[in-house]
């Protein structure tokens, strides 16, 4: 429902989304990843990177061959970059185009960049000689800012702990705060690897169902389920104040109503997923929208395939939404159709309800087969439903740190201010941000 509530004098500004890119391995926009979800595609595939036979897990979200250049970029500059910057670069420019931004010096110390990366700082791309020399070991955020002429803020987050759902929190605090009026934020994983699968099979943290037909490896929720699938990519986010955005007439895809971080501390100094905390960020992320537990039409699982991390999310979210939650409220896991891709999993959980919101249609779950009597969720499993989808959530569970995010379509934003008081040294209209 649309509220009547402006924004008053003194209050944060309000922070929307006004440009999305992506590359996974699904495909590199959102309208293919969709029609390929809706041909029940998976982006689940045999490991062509490296020699797998080794390793008991021989299955990936594999970025294809083809995505992987991108024709935008010079050649030379592409080929220094590491493959997370590469990632990062074309997810960044297809959604500062797609959000019809011009950058320029004079207001490029407005705009922001925090980008959530994983990828080892050792690991390198090219493998002649003189590529290894000049290949550029920068964070991902430093380099996209570089290319774009940013000069605001510039926070690099290592994907190994944040996930990219909190760069993206922390950028829309960036334009509350007013430290930055427009930002570019979101996450990339880049660690389809020999070693990436020789850590994560040490800690038996990757499934061992699926290596003859990949797009049942992963199964979040299922009774089955034995770990998760790596999976590859980058999501960014064009996100500005909403005066800025209405005053430079940009399409306003969704407003980010709610925010919420906890961490679960575990026990004997050693943190542990909880679902108590995983609850409390939940709960929090609902309390700073204004919303309440029956506007929300969706709210999107981290769920990757773990028995462990699984059951104690669907806790979580029993706590905060009660036990009938799932005759109410969808709950998909996004994760079954592309595997987990680290720190832009929640970053694509999020691109994807958007594209939902504009469509009007719920995400489906694939490969749950047995569903698990203890997580009592509707993931809605028999494929893409349409439904009313205005407000949602996106949860975010990385190791011990997590996040939530409200956002609201915008037939559900609350009233927009007829004008508003744009300070002097932000040149709109006169130069097109």
């Amino acid at each position: 429902m649309t509220n009547s509530n402006t924004q008053s004098e003194g209050l944060p500004p309000r922070v929307v989304i006004t440009g999305i890119g992506v590359i996974t391995p699904l495909g590199r926009s959102l309208g293919a990843i969709w029609s390929a979800l809706e041909n029940n595609e998976s982006g689940v595939r045999n490991i062509s990177r490296f020699d797998a036979s080794g390793f008991e897990s021989k299955i990936a979200g594999e970025i294809q061959e083809s995505d992987r250049v991108d024709n935008r970029f010079r050649p030379d500059y592409f080929q220094s970059l590491r493959s997370s910057s590469r990632y990062t670069a074309s997810a960044a420019l297809s959604a500062i185009q797609a959000a019809g931004l011009s950058l320029t010096p004079e207001n490029s110390g407005q705009i922001a960049c925090v980008i959530a990366s994983t990828e080892s700082p050792d690991v390198i791309t090219p493998t002649d000689e003189e590529q290894i020399e000049n290949t550029d070991t920068s964070h991902p955020s430093q380099n996209v800012a570089a290319f774009l002429g940013i000069t605001g803020p510039v926070i690099p987050l290592d994907g190994q702990y944040l996930s990219g759902l909190e760069a993206i929190i922390e950028a829309s605090e960036m334009i509350r705060r007013k430290d930055a009026y427009v930002a570019i934020a979101g996450g990339t994983d880049a660690q389809i690897d020999a070693a990436t699968f020789t850590a994560s099979e040490s800690r038996k943290e990757l499934t061992t169902q699926g290596n003859s037909n990949p797009a049942l490896a992963s199964r979040p929720l299922d009774k089955d389920r034995n770990g998760k699938v790596l999976s590859e990519g980058s999501v960014v986010f064009v996100l500005e104040a909403l005066e800025v955005a209405v005053t430079r007439g940009a399409k306003i895809l969704a407003e980010i109503e709610g925010k919420s971080l906890t961490f679960s501390a575990g026990s004997n100094g050693k943190p542990n997923i909880d679902p108590v905390y995983i609850g409390r960020s939940i709960q929090g992320a609902l309390l700073s929208s204004g919303r309440i537990q029956s506007e929300i039409d969706v709210l999107m699982l981290d769920a990757c395939g773990s028995q462990e991390g699984d059951l104690a999310e669907a806790r979580a979210v029993h706590r905060v939404f009660g036990g009938s939650v799932r005759h109410h409220m969808y709950t998909p896991a996004v994760k079954s159709h592309i595997g987990d891709m680290g720190a832009a999993a929640a970053p694509f959980a999020l691109a994807l309800t958007i594209e939902a919101m504009s469509r009007q249609q719920i995400p489906s779950t694939r490969n749950i087969e047995n569903e698990a009597s203890d997580i009592d969720l509707d993931a809605n499993t028999k494929g893409f439903r349409s439904d009313a989808l205005r407000v949602a959530m996106i949860n975010s569970v990385s190791k011990s740190n997590n996040s939530t995010m409200t956002i609201c379509d915008p037939t559900a934003m609350r009233e927009i201010p007829s004008d508003f008081n744009i300070p002097e040294n932000l040149p709109i209209p006169e130069l097109d941000i």
